[in-house]
């Protein structure tokens, strides 16, 4: 009996490219084809051929004759199938019952581990090579094909092969098209490649402070890896980036990927749910990191992290099931058993306290950093970049004080206007033209002023007291939008701490620094104004949601009863339906204001001290803050030294009380 089919004149003839294909499968099988006991195979496609199932179907199916493929009694002999067109458990009676069952897949990493226990033997199948060609061509009687030819064919991409040798011109007509098509194709490529500009990296960069830094030794660390004189578990393994809208985290990914000279895929909760439901969304993650560690050493960007949100922040229902189920799926991804060697991901946010904390636990992501808005002189040299070879004023000092609180993104919107008014009346670009671009602002009054750098400062001097290394900065506005009403007037930036657990005094300890700007105001003024509230991130808010917390959520109050409420809101809830817990919530919080303005009111000269600096520099390090109040001495002021370990390992992220208008 015949077990290889050989093709007659007579016979319809397959298309070059199945052919090929046969050729390429039957050299695969050649050791099974001639068992009489027939065989139950599983084949892999090669990589790339995606869109050739079909072709690859035809192709197996060709290798026999058509007497082999039923039985004296008409019972199927032969049964194939591509396992991405049927459901193999409603096809199991033909597997079974066929003398020889062929499964072609794309990728037997993927498939159930069932579908391995029916076959006999895998087969990864080689992309066809110039053998395939040559014996394709004997076979099709096409007696001109040469071995260069074969080569330069199996050099190509096989679909523009399928595409150009075809049965309606001569082999040597599609192989001369295919050269021709090649040639354009590279001198179209080094064209492209003379004209494309350099890509920036972090060192052409300005105003990425910490994670400049950051980025900028992980580049050296991964050449290191490449070059083999470190290892992976001396590499970081990723980080999340935070800070406001428009201060550049989504382009600090691509310009990191630029630095260390690797490729960049990005990503989002979003993109990934755009796939359909919860199963669908789980394995476009898996795929995307999948795809990350086939083209490590790469950066893998994840945008908008906070969509993925905290597993304890709603336990309401199925969205509940649903939150807990992708950021689950999300920690296999990013600490799989078999670890992600060469593949650093790096996520982005705006909101860095709504992140589940194991997300960002060593081995996943390992590090918060701060990517602050730019100082003056970041500002001049971010606007230089984007003024893209524009010739700018030498000296813009009106600038500078007017643009602050802007980030990269609005300083590009501003470039790009300048730009566009320059090259329409064709003259140099001036100091005048920068200033008309930025937004209509107002400037703040010195007794607007003075209010915002009292607040900021009673923020800062209350850390500086609790614990001095974790204050990084303050800073303050002295203009505002005219169309924003919820624009930022001044900010406190306190790095995250790195403790696991936290006592009752050490979240107190918390609420006194939330309600800080509110006692500061209170001892210079005698009275607060609306900065402390009014919004989801207002001091009054942060503290109220805290002290409710110590009442309900960790035992600290009355009762040692846990009730964490359900749904959006849980802790307003709890609030709004239990009149006790509003009023131990209430005493809390007044007892910590009280607490907090004495602290201040003992320490007022230098509150005052600090506030006149602000309102001088408009941003001061945590650093130049303890020298202020410690001249010549450079230390943590008195109370910080003996304060108690315990009253310092608040585990909260990094904060940011901001005044807002």
């Amino acid at each position: 009996m015949k077990n290889i089919r050989k093709i007659s004149t007579r016979e319809q003839m397959p298309t070059f490219a199945t052919c090929v294909l046969m050729c390429a499968v039957r050299n695969a099988l050649r050791p099974f084809l001639r068992r009489p006991a027939g065989f139950k195979a599983l084949l892999q496609m090669p990589p790339g051929f995606k869109n050739e199932s079909m072709l690859y179907y035809l192709a197996v199916t060709g290798l026999f004759d058509p007497e082999d493929l039923y039985d004296d009694l008409g019972a199927p002999r032969l049964f194939v199938a591509r396992l991405d067109e049927i459901s193999i458990v409603g096809s199991l009676s033909k597997v079974f019952e066929a003398h020889r069952t062929i499964l072609l897949c794309h990728d037997l990493g993927e498939l159930d581990a069932d579908i391995k226990l029916i076959t006999d033997f895998e087969v990864v199948l080689d992309t066809p090579k110039a053998s395939h060609f040559l014996a394709a061509a004997r076979t099709m009687g096409m007696k001109d094909m040469t071995r260069a030819d074969a080569e330069f064919l199996a050099s190509l991409n096989f679909g523009k092969v399928k595409m150009a040798v075809n049965g309606h011109r001569t082999l040597r007509s599609a192989i001369g098209r295919l050269r021709r098509a090649t040639v354009a194709e590279r001198e179209k490529a080094v064209a492209e490649t003379k004209n494309k500009k350099p890509e920036k990296t972090l060192r052409d960069m300005s105003g990425y402070g910490d994670a400049a830094t950051w980025g900028l030794r992980l580049a050296e660390d991964l050449a290191a890896w490449k070059n083999g004189r470190i290892e992976w578990e001396d590499v970081d393994r990723g980080a999340v980036l935070y800070g406001m809208p428009g201060t550049g985290k989504t382009t600090y990914g691509r310009l990191l990927a630029a630095t260390c000279g690797i490729p960049i895929i990005e990503a989002s909760s979003a993109r990934w749910q755009a796939e359909g439901h919860l199963g669908d969304m789980l394995k476009a993650m898996r795929k995307c990191f999948e795809l990350a560690r086939k083209k490590a050493p790469c950066v893998l960007f994840i945008d908008e992290f906070d969509a993925f949100g905290d597993r304890n922040s709603d336990t309401a229902g199925d969205n509940a099931d649903y939150k807990r189920q992708v950021i689950n799926g999300l920690l296999e991804c990013l600490d799989p058993p078999g670890g992600r060697e060469g593949v650093v991901v790096v996520a982005a946010t705006n909101f860095p306290d709504v992140i589940d904390p194991a997300l960002l636990r060593p081995g996943r992501l390992e590090r918060l950093i701060g990517i602050p808005l730019p100082d003056g002189a970041a500002r001049i040299s971010i606007l230089r970049q984007h003024l893209r070879g524009l010739a700018a004023p030498s000296d813009m000092p009106h600038f500078e004080q007017m643009s602050a609180g802007l980030g990269g993104a609005d300083l590009a919107l501003v470039a790009r206007e300048v730009r566009r008014t320059v090259r329409r009346e064709g003259r140099e670009l001036l100091e005048t033209d920068l200033l008309n671009a930025l937004p209509p602002t107002r400037s703040l009054s010195e007794d607007e002023l003075r209010r915002v750098a009292i607040h900021e400062a009673g923020h800062a001097l209350v850390t500086l007291v609790a614990n001095p290394n974790d204050l990084v900065a303050v800073a303050i506005s002295r203009r505002v939008p005219l169309d924003d009403r919820g624009s930022s007037l001044g900010h406190v930036e306190i790095r995250r701490s790195q403790s696991v657990i936290a006592t009752e005094e050490s979240l107190t300890a918390r609420i006194d620094i939330h309600l800080a700007g509110i006692a500061a105001e209170r001892v210079v003024f005698g009275h607060h104004s609306t900065s402390g509230g009014g919004a989801l991130t207002a001091d009054l808010r942060l503290a109220t949601e805290l002290a409710t917390s110590i009442e309900r959520l960790f035992g600290f109050g009355e009762h040692l009863v846990l009730d964490m409420g359900t749904g959006p809101g849980a802790l307003e809830t709890l609030r709004s339906r239990d009149p006790d817990l509003w009023q131990a919530v209430d005493k809390r919080l007044k007892a910590s204001l009280g607490r907090t303005e004495q602290t201040l009111q003992a320490r007022k000269a230098d509150l005052m001290k600090l506030a006149d600096a602000l309102m001088e520099k408009g941003r001061i390090s945590g650093a130049d803050m303890q020298k202020i109040l410690q001249p010549g001495r450079g230390g943590a002021t008195h109370e910080a030294r003996a304060m108690d370990a315990s009253r310092r390992d608040a585990d909260a992220v990094d904060m940011k009380w901001e005044v807002k208008r």
